[in-house]
């Protein structure tokens, strides 16, 4: 009788015990250049790893990093609930259909990059009709951005932001039009890339924000944490936390490689 109330018992506190273990949530990310830094063999750190570690902190879980993995196999593990969260999205209707989508900061503008060797001082979007201009296929552009790059002379999509660097660079198009960060990750990741180009003048700020966002898998196993997350994405918003860790501008943040950064250290 004893041996069998012993058993229960421990069955009892064992289900206990489960029942208010922390749990455990996966953020799926690769190497993101000046964001999270993950090298081969180390933890990631960098502003995104404070964010996310913050984030698990206030929002009652633990915080587990996966390996690098590329962001094509990260949406695909966001899909199946394989991984529970993701970070720095663009928000795209494809996105929305299998992960909820947490904005907690603003984008930076796309940039617009032409050959070192190019003297046009391209500021305003009228100087765009007389340009032959490149965009990358399947991401997610502002559509009143997409307006003005329709409205050039000649728009090519290309697959890959190397590829349109490439293309820039045999004069194949005038100017390629993409993402700041990743970009400039690019040309970081390629010397061959490198004070080969710079960016115009031209502003590419909207007058409608637009935001990055957390991703968590509409499959996930602990979405019942989903509340919590969401008020904690608020809350860092609220207090600043998200402002005080991402208060940079890659374009002033190490070194960028780019055409106008060598002739300020040649003057």
């Amino acid at each position: 009788m004893n041996k069998i109330l012993s058993c229960i018992f421990l069955l009892f506190f064992s289900q206990l015990a489960e029942a208010t273990e922390t749990p455990e949530l996966t953020w799926c990310l690769d190497h993101f250049f000046r964001l999270h830094t993950y090298e081969r063999g180390k933890a990631p750190y960098g502003p995104s790893v404070d964010l996310m570690q913050e984030l698990a902190k206030r929002a009652g879980f633990k915080l587990k990093f996966s390996p690098r993995t590329p962001s094509a196999r990260c949406f695909r593990q966001m899909e199946t609930g394989e991984a529970d969260l993701m970070s720095n999205l663009n928000f795209t209707e494809e996105r929305a259909q299998y992960m909820y989508l947490l904005p907690y900061n603003e984008r930076i503008p796309e940039s617009l990059y032409v050959k070192a060797s190019d003297h046009r001082q391209i500021r305003s979007f009228n100087q765009l009709e007389s340009l032959a201009l490149a965009t990358v296929r399947n991401y997610t552009y502002h559509p009143s951005l997409m307006q003005l790059i329709k409205t050039s002379k000649r728009h090519v999509e290309i697959n890959s932001i190397e590829t349109g660097f490439e293309m820039l660079q045999r004069g194949r198009v005038d100017a390629l039009v993409v993402p700041t960060q990743s970009s400039l990750n690019v040309i970081a990741d390629h010397q061959e890339l490198h004070y080969q180009f710079k960016i115009a003048p031209v502003d590419f700020s909207v007058a409608e924000k637009r935001f990055i966002n957390i991703g968590l898998s509409k499959k996930s196993p602990h979405l019942a944490l989903k509340s919590r997350i969401e008020q904690a994405v608020e809350s860092m918003v609220q207090d600043g936390t998200v402002k005080r860790l991402y208060s940079f501008d890659p374009l002033k943040q190490g070194p960028t490689y780019l055409a106008n950064e060598q002739s300020k250290k040649q003057n």
